[in-house]
């Protein structure tokens, strides 16, 4: 999958545009294999690093974001709460639409 990957107030290397895309691809993409697109903003304030991860899946937009003094850790929390959000969007259980509606059990009888 291609993860679009926003560095913001900082340049970013192609190292860590790899560590980034290697922890979409390995830790993400095997929970919910219907993922539409992936955007990854790491940003830095002050001392601090900042990444978010923006999911977009089938009827849903899902997001994450963790704050951390060092980008990598910042990265792993992220893709950690965004697997949890994975998991628990993919055993959601659908309502019905009509919840009044009545099924019906039906019997052949010879």
């Amino acid at each position: 999958m291609k993860v679009n990957i926003v560095a913001r107030h900082f340049d970013i290397s192609e190292k860590t545009r790899g560590y980034i895309q290697d922890e979409v691809d390995h830790r993400l993409e095997p929970v919910y294999d219907r993922i539409v697109s992936c955007k990854m903003i790491v940003d830095k304030v002050k001392s601090d690093y900042i990444a978010e991860v923006i999911l977009n899946v089938p009827g849903e937009t899902l997001t994450a974001r963790e704050t951390s003094e060092d980008l990598t850790k910042s990265v792993d929390f992220v893709v950690k709460k965004m697997r949890k959000q994975l998991t628990k969007h993919k055993t959601k259980w659908k309502r019905p639409i009509d919840p009044d509606k009545q099924f019906i059990e039906t019997t052949t009888e010879e």
